[in-house]
């Protein structure tokens, strides 16, 4: 027999298959598989309860009435101890993390996960989208659900947040055993106090918890319809999410079939199998070394796509001021104002690019069609200084309508006040224009709006707006002064937060965050509001009578509050911090 006949028959031996083909001597070895951790079944939750048994950040928007259900399971299991490494702060690095080798097995760990999904089959798109949730503050932050909720609830998206790291466990004031012992004292990612440094488990963690979504109860009766798994993170967790997906997922058979880095990453190896989606904001091109991605930048391929987002911060103003009830009521000492030398937060609005590179990643992922191209921000011949128009805002990059008709300086820069401390360079700037400005740039209304209009459809055109949200766009454009001719100081500009400068816009922003039902009409009245205080502080002979107009929208939006609150829409923390803000904007025009 000859040594083909021979190796043939030994192949029919071996598989049951005559005439398979015998494998390339560079054929690559098996993968390993992903272990799949022990699940506890559903954690009951009573929010409220005095000993805290409930959900950290458990969700204060009306997931009900959005035919959504919230559900948190404890996980377990042994994990691995990897050779990799993250770069400081969001994780940048020019060079792609190898492959990497394992150290150490066999560690113990137990941990969270919350699960945000439709309630019947019917209404879930199949594409679950799973968070590593952000370590930054000490305690778990959803930084990517409070910038994506709406575009989540409103296309049948599921969520999962992931606890991978300790420090949002065991921090002695903001963690999870802090927060509630009863609840969380048994969860643990140090393997019994062991491992107390760099959070060595968290990759295989994660990975464990990618794994539970598809082969567990986790999602419910939504499992069997899952297609694509869409490993998340956000600044600090993008980091970790990419050096997952560069040195972790390529040891293993995949358990996330595409990524999202949003602000934050590596650079990306150009032999990955799987789509990666990074997306940035201005701050990226100019913040510290550890918040800067210019050096990590690399070009599209059919399997890497970069947006940048001109004018936007990296901390945006609609993520943090949709937390605030939840900070009232689960992290009371965490502060609700920034304290930086400039008005901090960008208020242009990288939901919708962001929400929009979702969707993409998610046709991606299941067509192999790439997302649109976008130009990246505009540098120097330097390389590191992002160009400026005359009012110095950036040039370049994807230019939200908001942007590129605008209406402030908004940009990803910032500082600390003299002396002071914190992270104000990724707040961003936000300093409305002038009434002289305004006017010089839109005469009228119409002026305004024949700009703003075409160009916020072109953003959907080019496939950076979903068109469900740039319909919110064009109503917040026919809400703005612009055009008007209105001053707009104390009690009516959008400047700050409430905090420092209660106004009429900055409540209207937080309600509309909120996206609650019967929201439009508060908004609408919120606008009513604005419009008069601008009109007072325009004529200051009318002034009274125009600052009586404005208490009484107020008041009026007091009583449609209490309305949705009585009707299940709005959570009793919700219409106590909004309510609130109303009575001291009637106190500040009464006054």
């Amino acid at each position: 027999m000859s040594a083909l006949a021979k190796t043939a028959l030994a192949l029919v031996l071996v598989t049951g298959l005559p005439g398979a083909a015998v494998p390339a001597a560079h054929a690559a070895p098996a993968r390993d598989e992903v272990p799949i951790p022990a699940v506890s079944g559903l954690i009951p939750s009573t929010v409220g309860s005095a000993d805290r048994d409930y959900t950290f950040f458990a969700s204060d928007l009306d997931l009900a009435g959005r035919g959504y259900v919230e559900q948190e399971f404890f996980y377990s299991g042994k994990a691995n101890v990897y050779d990799a490494t993250v770069a400081p702060g969001i994780g940048a690095r020019p060079t792609p993390s190898p492959t990497a080798s394992i150290v150490s097995t066999g560690h113990p760990y137990r941990t969270r996960m919350v699960v945000r999904r439709p309630a019947r089959p019917a209404a879930f798109n199949g594409t679950v989208v799973v968070e590593w949730l952000n370590a930054t503050s000490q305690y778990d932050v959803e930084a990517l659900w409070f910038r994506t909720h709406e575009f989540l609830l409103r296309e049948g998206y599921a969520w999962v947040g992931i606890t991978a790291q300790s420090a949002p466990i065991t921090n002695p004031t903001l963690g999870l055993k802090a927060f509630s012992p009863l609840r969380y004292g048994s969860l643990d990612l140090t393997s019994g106090g062991t491992l107390t440094s760099g959070d060595p488990l968290s990759f295989d963690v994660y990975a464990q918890g990618l794994r539970a979504v598809r082969a567990t109860g986790v999602l419910g009766n939504l499992r069997a319809q899952v297609r694509t798994v869409v490993a998340a993170g956000v600044s600090q967790s993008a980091g970790r999410v990419s050096v997952f997906v560069n040195a972790v997922q390529p040891r293993t058979r995949a358990v996330a079939d595409a990524a999202l880095l949003y602000i934050g990453g590596e650079r990306l190896r150009a032999d990955l199998d799987l789509p990666v989606f990074k997306v940035l904001s201005e701050t990226e091109f100019t913040g510290p070394p550890s918040a800067n991605e210019i050096s990590s930048l690399q070009p599209d391929t059919n399997r890497m796509r970069t947006w940048s987002i001109a004018g936007a911060s990296h901390s945006d103003w609609a993520s943090f001021a949709v937390r605030y009830a939840l900070l009232r009521r689960d992290q009371p000492a965490a502060p609700l104002r920034d304290n930086c030398a400039r008005p901090s937060r960008s208020r242009i609005p990288d939901r919708y690019p962001l929400s929009a590179a979702i969707h993409h990643l998610a046709g991606w992922a299941r067509r192999g069609v790439p997302p649109p191209a976008a130009p990246l921000i505009a540098l120097a011949p330097d390389g590191v200084t992002v160009l400026r128009d005359a009012h110095g805002n950036a040039l370049g990059g994807l230019r939200l309508a908001p942007f590129e008709v605008p209406v402030a300086l908004d940009t990803g820069v910032n500082e600390n006040p003299p002396g002071g401390t914190g992270l104000c360079f990724l707040n961003g700037t936000h300093v409305p224009f002038d009434r002289q400005t305004l006017r010089a740039l839109y005469p009228d209304r119409q002026a305004y709006l024949r700009q703003f209009v075409p160009e916020a459809w072109r953003n959907v055109f080019a496939g950076y707006v979903l068109p469900a949200d740039v319909r919110e766009m064009l109503r917040d454009a026919h809400g703005s002064l612009a055009g008007r001719d209105l001053e707009c100081g104390p009690l009516c500009a959008n400047v700050a937060q409430f905090p420092i400068q209660p106004s009429t816009q900055l409540l209207r922003d937080h309600t509309a965050f909120l996206y609650l039902r019967g929201g439009d009409q508060l908004v609408r009245t919120l606008d009513q509001a604005t419009f008069a205080v601008a009109r007072g502080q325009s004529e200051p002979a009318r002034r009274q009578r125009h600052y009586g107009e404005a208490i009484r929208s107020l008041e009026r939006y007091q009583s449609l509050l209490d309305r949705e609150h009585q009707r299940g829409h709005a959570t009793a923390e919700q219409v106590g911090l909004l309510g609130g803000y109303a009575r001291i904007l009637i106190e500040g025009l009464s006054s």
